[in-house]
């Protein structure tokens, strides 16, 4: 073989060997640089699962000691109260009034002896006067008896009114009281279940409170480890490109 076709020879191959230590080189450079990555990320990773349950068991320890007074009990006690709160239980319900007296209850008992007399005493006046018994002596009697039957009824009726209305009045001071008693009564039901829905809502805002920081924790360890994800592939990408 003539001497410059082996000089050629020996050049390509020992460029050809050359070339091929170069890309086993890149090769191993590009795995080395993989496997730390890959290690780099692992141990980020774990560090951020620790430090991410590092936080959440900070959320719970202080929402486990948090001061308030609202528990799930006091949720439940609530929504019981309002199913069983009825405004018609503090609504007086009663009888219409009634009466069963007459005004003849109140006439005097010796009305017929009342006026006998009363036509007595007119016909012994009249007797006395020369009438004897006359037309004019009956007429006088009648008109006498009259007056005086007027007069007692008339104070019966006073009696039955004023009795009548007596009553009434008890009617109205028990419905009244009554009322009242039921308006007191409404007034605290309703004063307790405002304060069952304090002890209530503060219970739900306390549990609000907890799954907002908790959901805040979870979005903000995903965008870290994210962001992360992005950095090491970049990365990865930069140390790739440089070795080629």
């Amino acid at each position: 073989m003539p001497i410059p076709a082996l000089i050629a020879g020996g050049a390509a191959l020992l460029g050809s060997m050359i070339s091929s230590n170069a890309q086993s080189k890149a090769a191993e450079q590009e795995r080395k640089a993989r496997q730390a990555a890959a290690n780099e990320l692992r141990n980020q990773g774990q560090i951020t699962t620790q430090q991410y349950q590092a936080l959440i068991n900070e959320i719970n320890n202080y929402y486990a000691t948090r001061p308030t007074i609202g528990q799930q009990g006091d949720l439940e006690n609530y929504r019981q109260a309002i199913y069983d709160y009825d405004p018609n239980k503090f609504v007086a319900d009663t009888e219409p009034f009634s009466y069963n007296k007459t005004k003849e209850d109140f006439l005097n008992p010796y009305y017929a002896a009342i006026i006998g007399d009363t036509a007595n005493q007119i016909q012994h006046s009249a007797a006395g006067a020369g009438l004897g018994r006359g037309t004019g002596a009956a007429l006088n009697i009648a008109k006498g008896t009259a007056e005086k039957s007027d007069e007692l009824y008339r104070t019966a009726l006073g009696e039955y009114n004023q009795d009548r209305n007596f009553a009434y009045q008890q009617y109205a001071d028990a419905i009244r009281n009554n009322q009242n008693r039921l308006n007191a009564l409404r007034s605290a039901t309703e004063s307790k279940l405002n304060m069952q829905g304090n002890l209530a809502n503060d219970y739900i805002n306390t549990q609000d409170a907890r799954m907002s920081d908790l959901l805040k924790a979870q979005q903000d360890s995903l965008a870290s480890r994210q962001a992360y994800d992005v950095a090491i592939a970049r990365t990865l990408l930069r140390r790739n490109y440089a070795n080629i």
